[in-house]
């Protein structure tokens, strides 16, 4: 027997903050989870759950899927995705240990009329519908989300590049050398403007990664330090001051 989240099973349930979806699930109503407007977490087991049409449509503060087995068939989390608007952060665990974070930047669209043809194209703005493409073969496509990173650093603001950058590069499963370089060449470039960013969001987790891990290790030490006084965050100076005398620890895997 099929085990199934029935249709509409949590609809229009305005108190509900995350949903861990039960183990051996196979299938996911239609509009189970409509209009769930706190939601803003889902568990998934795995990829491969059958989602019924708006599942989760008008889950506006859905930001977060955490997948515990990324092996096999993700297409629930291509089609999660298809209803959503809004930037997600999804996690994955593999079973050889390996992590994936990525974050799938939110996007807009609109009809522009046009009016000798007498019809309406549709116009998105942003990288994030092409990013929700991201998959091939019911998995998903590494290589094509880094691939759109030349489109991404164009197209999005800091907060989101700075992200993107920061995930891939601290859980690089299937990260070929090729976007390895890329990321680390534009982080080279962007170096001011994205340790100001992780700074204000105290995002030590990325600051850890960046300090610790290149060239000029004291130098961007020293640049950070500065930035941190600058801004006047009492709890990254005093991070930076740890990590500089070696005292730092406890950085967690997943910074969401």
């Amino acid at each position: 027997m099929q085990k199934k989240i029935d249709d509409y099973a949590f609809a229009e349930n305005r108190e509900m903050t995350e949903f861990h979806i039960p183990e051996g699930t196979e299938y996911i109503g239609r509009h189970a989870f409509y209009n769930c407007r706190s939601l803003h977490t889902l568990y998934l087991p795995h990829g491969g759950i059958e989602i019924g049409d708006g599942a989760f449509k008008n889950c506006l503060r859905l930001t977060h899927i955490v997948m515990a087995h990324g092996e096999g068939d993700c297409t629930c989390l291509k089609d999660i995705l298809y209803d959503m608007y809004q930037e997600i952060t999804a996690s994955i665990s593999y079973e050889d240990g390996s992590e994936a974070l990525l974050l799938f930047p939110r996007y807009e669209y609109e009809y522009i009329a046009n009016e000798p043809a007498r019809v309406f194209q549709e116009v998105g703005y942003g990288a994030g519908y092409l990013y929700q493409q991201c998959f091939y073969n019911a998995k998903i496509d590494y290589r094509r989300y880094d691939g759109l990173w030349s489109r991404a650093r164009i197209s999005e603001e800091t907060s989101v590049r700075a992200r993107i950058l920061s995930y891939r590069l601290r859980f690089p499963h299937e990260l070929s050398p090729e976007a390895e370089r890329a990321y680390l060449a534009y982080w080279d470039t962007h170096i001011e403007e994205f340790l100001a960013y992780y700074i204000r969001e105290q995002d030590t987790a990325s600051l850890h990664y960046f300090l610790e891990n290149g060239k000029n290790k004291e130098e961007k030490a020293a640049m950070a330090l500065k930035t941190a006084q600058a801004l006047e965050i009492p709890s990254v100076i005093s991070f930076l001051l740890d990590l500089t005398q070696g005292k730092s620890s406890g950085i967690n895997k997943f910074d969401l």
